[in-house]
């Protein structure tokens, strides 16, 4: 019996030493951050509704993408379709500004993109139709931060 005590005197120290942060870590001065080279990103994933998706792909390749296009503005990083899972694509959008892009309900480029659209589309109203239409294609759509870490200059 004294031996399984032990054991488990020893078991929870060893959890705790986990935790523990080094007496040089905790004496570093300045903000905590993930490093200078982390390139913040915005993962969507999103599913379609049945028999929605392809004309959803299409909305985007033949008029957002267009409006990418014509505005000056970057699309995302990439886009995967995926074959398994709950989820229909994935696509990872660059935070250029880093976590500080989350403060903005609206970029200067999500302006110039609508500003584009709006024109490509022949005006307000018919660039809101096909923006609304698009969005009840969508069933269900999260949206995760996360960073890597850029490895050489000009590493996106």
């Amino acid at each position: 019996m004294q031996i399984n005590k032990w054991g488990k005197v020893l078991a929870v120290a060893a959890a705790l030493t986990m935790f523990a942060v080094p007496a040089s870590a905790q004496e570093d001065e300045g903000p905590i951050t993930q490093g200078e080279d982390a390139k913040y990103v915005r993962v969507v994933h999103i599913k379609y509704k049945p028999g929605k998706r392809e004309r959803a792909m299409e909305i985007i390749s033949e008029h957002f993408m267009k409006a990418t296009e014509a505005a000056g503005t970057s699309g995302p990083l990439g886009v995967i379709h995926l074959q398994s899972g709950e989820w229909d694509s994935l696509a990872v959008w660059s935070l250029e500004g880093g976590l500080a892009d989350l403060e903005w309900y609206r970029t200067e480029d999500n302006i110039k993109w609508w500003a584009a659209l709006v024109e490509q589309e022949g005006g307000e109203e018919a660039a809101s139709a096909l923006w609304g239409e698009y969005q009840d294609a969508i069933d269900e759509s999260e949206s995760d931060i996360g960073h890597y870490h850029a490895t050489e200059e000009g590493d996106e």
